[in-house]
């Protein structure tokens, strides 16, 4: 993977130049799915089930979640297996009348390289 970023100088004769920086990215966390979509009818049960498994390099807890807006979802987390390090975020559709939605979960947890989990969640429910 790469990355470039342009550096503005003082200098008259090159006033602007750009760094590239490549190299491995490691990671940290599996998420999945990365994305929750929560779809179907407003008197249906409307659910999914986010796994997260830390990396066996990277060990973190996690301490908190929290929806951004938390108005139209509900979530929860199951405790950590002992035998996959691994959480289980549940998160269900609370919204009673049809309509499109957006939401963020955050997951703080105890690990210095990743403080934080993010995890979007789009609603689409129906009649």
């Amino acid at each position: 993977m790469s990355k470039s970023i342009t550096v503005y100088t003082n200098d008259s004769h090159k006033k602007a130049m750009i760094l590239k920086i490549k190299g491995p990215v490691e990671t940290v966390v599996q998420v999945s799915p990365r994305v929750v979509r929560l779809t179907g009818k407003v008197s249906e049960k409307i659910e999914t089930t986010v796994k997260i498994t830390p990396e066996p390099k990277y060990p973190l807890a996690i301490l908190s979640l929290k929806a951004k807006e938390g108005k139209n979802i509900a979530a929860g987390m199951n405790s950590s297996s002992a035998q996959t390090g691994s959480w289980d975020i549940v998160v269900r559709n609370i919204k009673t009348k049809p309509g499109r939605y957006f939401d963020m979960l955050t997951l703080k947890t105890d690990s210095t390289i990743q403080p934080e989990i993010k995890i979007n969640v789009f609603g689409n429910i129906t009649e």
